[in-house]
């Protein structure tokens, strides 16, 4: 199989551990890229309970372990990954709150962006029994997607969320001076143009479509998968 070669590959939100998340459409798209950085944009993991992986859950940290032998893999951390002390201790890597990098005289920045999410600060409780109840959704309506779809379309706060995220982290990018912010966290896939910075958020992996982020020569894509 022929390797698409890139520069950078920003995948977040594959929540290893829940069974929602889609690893066998995940690991199509690691093989079929060659890229230099691999970005893991935030909750990689739905919780820290190991006992929940799976043996396909387990391959997908071996790959990356494995692929950062070779080449640059950044794991940025989460709301939904746990400390980040016990995060590196237990995978033996570095991670990030966020991170900034350049290329052809341009500023990227890549941040989980739960920074930005008011209401998962102010509200924790009710904030983690949405997410129960929406992850609930899912599974009830895990073959169609038709409920859980209608949810994220039409939820006044959902999409309320994803704007404020959107909002604030372009907010942020320009205190960083980065020309470009990438986020996940809202689970919805968004390209944002300010005039003078690009936001874009890499979606979900426990959505359909799923979808991730493939930066090369100073262009980004937003690309999903099915």
């Amino acid at each position: 199989m022929h390797k698409k070669d890139i520069d950078t590959l920003i995948i977040s939100d594959i929540h290893l551990g829940n069974k929602l998340s889609r690893i066998k459409e995940l690991q199509k798209v690691l093989s079929g890229y060659n890229c230099q950085r691999l970005i893991l944009n935030g909750d990689i993991f739905d919780g820290l309970n190991f006992k929940r992986l799976p043996s396909a859950h387990w391959g997908v940290l071996s790959y990356f372990r494995k692929l950062s032998k070779t080449k640059e893999v950044v794991w940025i951390n989460g709301n939904h990954d746990g400390a980040i002390g016990i995060l590196s201790n237990l995978l033996g890597v570095k991670v990030y709150k966020q991170y900034l990098w350049e290329c052809n005289g341009k500023k990227y920045l890549a941040i989980h962006g739960h920074q930005f999410d008011r209401f998962l600060h102010k509200s924790i409780i009710i904030s983690s029994m949405a997410v129960y109840l929406y992850n609930l959704i899912q599974k009830i309506d895990s073959k169609n997607k038709l409920l859980s779809n209608f949810v994220k379309k039409h939820s006044h706060s959902w999409l309320r969320m994803s704007e404020e995220v959107a909002k604030g982290a372009v907010r942020y990018a320009r205190l960083r001076r980065a020309n470009y912010i990438f986020c996940g966290h809202t689970h919805i896939a968004k390209y944002y143009n300010s005039g003078d910075i690009e936001y874009y958020n890499s979606g979900s992996w426990t959505e359909v479509p799923s979808s991730f982020i493939a930066i090369d020569k100073n262009k980004a894509e937003i690309v999903k998968v099915c």
